[in-house]
């Protein structure tokens, strides 16, 4: 028993049916493949967006944190010739002691 006889209008109507079938397959791959290319994108663009908004934040406390670093450095220099005003003051006394000790 052998295939049974198909004719050959309708063989060429199947054939036409799989190549549009896989025509249509293969758009619907190439549209799916579209999409996920188009949400990748904007997922891209968002997490750059986040980066962008995370760096931003991270240079204003990068920022407040040298201006408060540059505050503090003043109010050491600030001390630091009070210190060696009262330090010199201090010096001065002795002296002025020792030399009236002296006479």
């Amino acid at each position: 028993m052998g295939r049974p006889l198909i004719p050959q209008r309708a063989q060429q109507r199947a054939d036409q049916a799989g190549d549009r079938a896989r025509s249509k397959f293969a758009q619907m791959k190439a549209d799916a493949a579209a999409k996920m290319d188009d949400l990748q994108a904007k997922i891209d663009k968002r997490t750059r967006q986040l980066d962008a908004k995370a760096a931003a934040t991270d240079a204003n406390w990068a920022e407040a944190e040298a201006a408060d670093a540059l505050d503090f450095a003043e109010w050491a220099v600030d001390n630091a010739q009070l210190a060696m005003l009262d330090a010199i003051d201090a010096r001065a006394y002795a002296k002025d002691l020792a030399k009236t000790m002296a006479s």
